[in-house]
């Protein structure tokens, strides 16, 4: 059990390109869990040497994981309310009115898909999407690779960023205290092109760093990382903060959603740079895809004087 929470350990540092890496990246905190039970095992077998080995995992896991939990600062006085919701649509097949029916109930400013095909786009406008998200910048496309945005406030036609297989999309959104660049992101899955995926992933962080400011930048979708992988986690260097570890939201898993066992790995993201706070993370269920749809908070700061 030792080796394995060590081998999660070490999954979560390592910036390796290799497949085997990338995927089992992703699991790095269930491997993690091991050290719990080995440090009981430890203490009952009453042996110096193990209890002070697996309360160094213990220890680096909380060190590793601690991000996640701990308190954001509270900024419900602070900046303007975005609410944004992130859905992987699996070829478009998730049901248009039960988004629709989350967008209206949960009062979303904001949605961003991916898998985005052109009869998931008229399946919306069917179920009434417009009439709460009446600005549309998309870039549809069969299978997997159509990125859209729907917003509350009016948008800029699509930019889509080249060198993504599965689609990255730009726009501008006029929000409620200023403009508001908006990406809509899905990386391709290092399960099914471990290079593609570690290239793009540099990649998509190249492009999120070279976006101006100081205007906010708000990202979200199918990232195919999670807070395991370095290339994820880099980002905040760039200044992006996840909503999960600006809130302090604990462990988020998005997927898959669409078996008889709970979502394993949250790999499904909302972030936000220049913003007064992220956070305020929840999921939801929505039928035909195997994601959970991603909600959060993404407080803007006021319009700036002159």
């Amino acid at each position: 059990m030792s080796l394995v929470a060590a081998a999660g350990i070490a999954l979560h540092h390592s910036g390796s390109g290799a497949p085997a890496v990338l995927a089992l990246a992703s699991f790095a905190l269930w491997a993690w869990v091991f050290s719990l039970p080995a440090l009981a095992a430890a203490l009952r077998a009453r042996s110096p040497v193990l209890v002070l080995v697996t309360l160094a995992l213990v220890g680096a896991g909380v060190l590793q994981y601690g991000p996640l939990v701990v308190p954001a600062r509270d900024h419900d006085d602070e900046g303007t309310a975005v609410r944004v919701l992130v859905q992987n649509l699996e070829f478009g097949g998730a049901d248009a009115g039960e988004v629709v029916r989350t967008v209206r109930d949960e009062h979303v400013d904001l949605l961003l898909t991916v898998e985005t095909t052109p009869e998931a786009v008229e399946g919306f406008r069917a179920a009434g999407l417009t009439a709460s998200l009446p600005h549309e910048s998309l870039d549809p496309a069969p299978q997997a690779a159509g990125v859209a945005v729907w917003s509350r406030y009016p948008l800029t036609p699509p930019e889509r960023v080249p060198g993504f297989g599965l689609g990255v999309l730009r726009t501008e959104m006029a929000g409620p205290t200023g403009p508001v660049t908006v990406v809509a992101a899905h990386p391709v899955a290092p399960v099914f092109d471990a290079a593609g995926a570690a290239g793009e992933a540099d990649r998509l962080r190249g492009y999120l760093g070279s976006l101006p400011g100081p205007a906010p930048v708000v990202v979200g979708g199918d990232f195919n990382a999670t807070w395991d992988h370095t290339r994820f986690r880099s980002l905040r260097a760039l200044g992006y903060t996840d909503s999960v570890s600006g809130g302090g939201d604990g462990w988020v898993p998005t997927w898959p959603a669409d078996r008889s066992f709970p979502p394993l790995i949250g790999i499904d993201h909302v972030m936000a740079r220049g913003a007064v706070g992220v956070g305020e993370t929840s999921t939801v269920r929505i039928s035909g895809t195997d994601h959970l749809g991603v909600l959060a908070t993404v407080r803007v700061p006021p319009a700036r004087a002159g």
